[in-house]
């Protein structure tokens, strides 16, 4: 009952009858405009709720101000109708281009310069009460049915993808070692739906996300989850090598150690991220690295490698450096920002 193809519908459900039975308890015209503004600014989470309202308020008020004036100005002076409309239409459409999220002022200004009111003034109070009304009845309906926060939900599927990676690391090694084909990540579409959802999350968790003097920044715990995403597409370029029974009999069991080292961090950093007040996990990934890297030098001194075979264990040795090097650096930026917290 909390997935958003249940909980969307019955939050614009709920927004749209509660904006209707308000404006008709009320006596308010212009009931359309409010029916459709509560549709349009419920989003998934109540964060990006309140922040498609404000900004939709915002927009509609610019929108609104803009409009009036170029009527008004029409019909006092010698300026055309169709030279309102296209002043109006023309700082709207900037308006929109420059802040997405004053998109809405382009709406609002070009209904009233293209069909004004008789009464522009009366006209404009009451499409701008329906504008009020719909959004606060998308947030209300957003925050009293099957609410959802931003944050706690963005913490979540870091968390759920962060684990999907670390069963990945555990079944690839596992298949190293028992000389079975390697699994290809694109077979985990969870992983990367995880870090969409994320992604979307954290958008959604900045309370009007809009700023005039610098661009929206990602989460901090995104920004740190980067550089271990950046190892997915090398897990996938050494999954697809062919490898030698050498390779596998002498370095599987290596890898196996490593990789469950690796998974066993990478539990207690999704219970970190997902929980604040869970305990970080100690970081000593770069131990079991470190014992592989020991064998492999072993290997090298004895010549125990062909050409061939050389330069797979090498690519080997590499991305699991990087991968140890980044969960380690991962749980060392968890903890400082734990201390810092």
């Amino acid at each position: 009952m909390t997935r958003d193809g249940v909980r969307l519908p019955l939050q614009n459900i709920a927004a749209v009858l509660l904006a209707y039975a308000w404006m008709t308890w009320q006596g308010y015209p212009e009931i359309a405009w409010g029916a459709f503004s509560a549709l349009f600014v419920v989003r998934a989470s109540v964060e990006g709720t309140v922040s498609e309202a404000a900004a939709r308020l915002m927009g509609a008020f610019i929108g609104v101000a803009l409009g009036v004036s170029l009527v008004l100005i029409s019909r006092s002076t010698s300026m055309s109708p169709l030279g309102g409309i296209l002043i109006g239409v023309g700082i709207g459409a900037y308006l929109s281009a420059r802040w997405n999220t004053l998109s809405y002022s382009l709406v609002t200004v070009t209904i009233l310069t293209v069909a004004p009111d008789n009464d522009i003034l009366s006209g404009a109070y009451n499409k701008s009460m329906a504008i009020v009304i719909g959004s606060l009845s998308g947030v209300a309906a957003s925050a009293a049915v099957l609410p959802l926060s931003a944050h706690l939900s963005m913490r979540s599927n870091l968390a759920k993808s962060i684990e999907i990676y670390g069963d990945l690391l555990v079944d690839w090694a596992a298949a190293m070692n028992e000389g079975r084909l390697r699994p290809d990540v694109s077979d985990r579409p969870a992983m990367e739906h995880a870090r969409w959802r994320a992604n979307d999350m954290a958008y959604q968790s900045h309370a009007f996300p809009m700023s005039f003097w610098k661009r929206h920044t990602a989460h901090p715990l995104i920004n740190d989850l980067e550089g271990l995403w950046r190892t997915v597409p090398l897990m996938k370029r050494v999954g697809g090598l062919t490898l030698s029974e050498n390779i596998c009999r002498r370095l599987g069991p290596a890898l196996d150690q490593l990789a469950a080292a690796a998974n066993e961090q990478i539990a207690g950093l999704a219970r970190a991220v997902r929980d604040r007040e869970a305990e970080p996990p100690a970081c000593h990934t770069s131990e079991p690295f470190n014992r592989l890297n020991r064998i492999v030098e072993s290997a090298m001194r004895e010549n125990a490698f062909d050409a061939a075979e050389l330069e797979a264990v090498e690519l080997i040795r590499w991305v699991w450096h990087e991968v140890a090097l980044e969960l380690d650096r991962l749980c060392n930026c968890i903890k400082a920002a734990d201390k810092d917290a």
